[in-house]
């Protein structure tokens, strides 16, 4: 969580040089939130989903019964997946433009977006640890930086979560997870994850990812910190694409 040092130079920061959205170039939101109003309501929202995997494809279920067929047939190994948009215009560009043009900005805007749609729409008090979704070192290296730890930690600022980057490492490097099935996958990333038994045991830990496809990664990772003695884990990120 930032310091209130540091708060306090972002909002005089606000003050001084007030933000500019991100997408259309009109004044942002207070306190430095460089999003207007106007483009925050057009982003891609996701409809009712299915509480384990977040798919949208409960439509014909009761709010009681909120998992989808393939959940109850063969749950994930987390509990929920808490995505409040689909991956889809304008949000996929303010992704993209953080993770390959390192418009570092956009981990404001998405991280608190996130923390806020959590606070609004998703049980978060039973959280004990936010841990970013990790890059294995030579991604890391290529890249520079971690997309999913830099939206997180404007996550937990918003709500107040402790937060530990070096929980969860990526192990093997795994090829690209594009093009592939689901099963091939699952496969591509088994065995991908290690955690540290010191940093998760007994605690409930929400994993942070930027965006979730199939659900392969996250499952992995989930696994990982399982085995590692976590409690449980939940998954939080900011997009579900709606295919399997």
């Amino acid at each position: 969580m930032r310091s209130l040092v540091y708060r306090a130079a972002d909002a005089l920061a606000g003050w001084a040089l007030p933000p500019r959205c991100v997408l259309c170039g009109s004044r942002g939101q207070l306190r430095q939130l460089d999003l207007c109003d106007t483009c925050a309501e057009d982003l891609p929202r996701a409809s009712r989903a299915c509480s384990r995997c977040g798919l949208p494809d409960t439509a014909g279920l009761s709010p009681v019964a909120a998992q989808c067929g393939s959940c109850a047939a063969e749950p994930p190994p987390y509990d929920r997946l808490f995505a409040p948009f689909n991956y889809g215009f304008p949000l996929d560009g303010l992704i993209q433009a953080l993770k390959y043009q390192a418009a570092m900005r956009n981990a404001r805007v998405l991280g608190t977006l996130l923390g806020h749609e959590i606070q609004r729409l998703e049980p978060h008090d039973d959280v004990d640890l936010l841990v970013p979704m990790p890059l294995h070192v030579s991604r890391l290296v290529e890249r520079g930086f971690n997309q999913s730890h830099e939206i997180a930690l404007f996550t937990v600022d918003v709500l107040g979560r402790e937060m530990n980057s070096g929980a969860l490492r990526r192990v093997r490097a795994t090829p690209s997870q594009v093009g592939l099935d689901r099963q091939a996958r699952l496969q591509n990333v088994r065995g991908a994850f290690a955690a540290d038994t010191r940093a998760v045991s007994g605690r409930r830990i929400a994993l942070l990812d930027d965006v979730v496809t199939t659900g392969s990664t996250v499952a992995a990772a989930a696994q990982a910190l399982l085995v590692a003695g976590a409690s449980g884990v939940v998954v939080w990120a900011l997009a579900r694409a709606t295919q399997r």
